[in-house]
C-alpha cells in the first residue's frame, strides 16, 4: 500500500514534471544566427578568448569563468583590462592585483579592441552564460 506521503510526493514529481516547459533550441539557434551583436561577440571570443576561457562562461578554464562579470565590473573597468591587464597592475588597479594575489596571471592585452569589438563581446559572455544556465547546447 502506498502512504499518503509517498502518493503526494509522486503525485508531486508528475505534476513538476509535466508542467515545465521544453526548450525549442531550434528556435533558440535561429534567433542568435540573425543576432549580429551576438554573431560578432562569438567570433571574437572564439579568437581572442578561447583559448583560456571556457566557451559555456559557467567553468573556469585557465582562466575565470566570465558568466555575469558585467554585473561584477564596470564597463570602463572591463574594457580597460580587456586592453592592457598589465598597465592596470602597474598602475596599481586592487582589482588586477587581487587575481594576482588569487593565482590568476594577467590577461593577454588586446588592445585593438574597439569599443564596438568589446560591447559585442561582452553582450555574447552574458548571453551564452543565460543560455548555460538554462541547459542550452552550444549551437554547431
Amino acid at each position: 500500500m502506498i502512504r499518503p506521503i509517498s502518493l503526494f510526493l509522486i503525485l508531486f514529481v508528475g505534476y513538476f514534471t509535466l508542467s515545465l516547459k521544453s526548450i525549442d533550441y531550434n528556435t533558440i539557434n535561429k534567433t542568435i544566427k540573425t543576432d549580429a551583436l551576438y554573431t560578432k561577440g562569438q567570433n571574437i571570443f572564439k579568437r581572442d578568448c578561447a583559448s583560456c576561457h571556457y566557451i559555456e562562461m559557467d567553468k573556469i578554464a585557465t582562466a575565470p569563468a566570465l558568466g555575469g562579470i558585467t554585473k561584477l565590473r564596470k564597463k570602463d573597468w572591463l574594457y580597460s583590462y580587456t586592453r592592457n591587464s598589465y598597465k592596470m597592475f602597474e598602475q596599481g588597479d586592487k582589482i588586477a592585483k587581487e587575481n594576482i594575489s588569487k593565482g590568476w596571471g594577467l590577461m593577454t592585452a588586446f588592445p585593438n579592441l574597439t569599443n564596438s569589438d568589446l560591447d559585442a563581446l561582452y553582450y555574447f559572455v552574458e548571453k551564452r552564460y543565460e543560455m548555460s544556465k538554462k541547459g542550452v547546447p552550444l549551437e554547431k
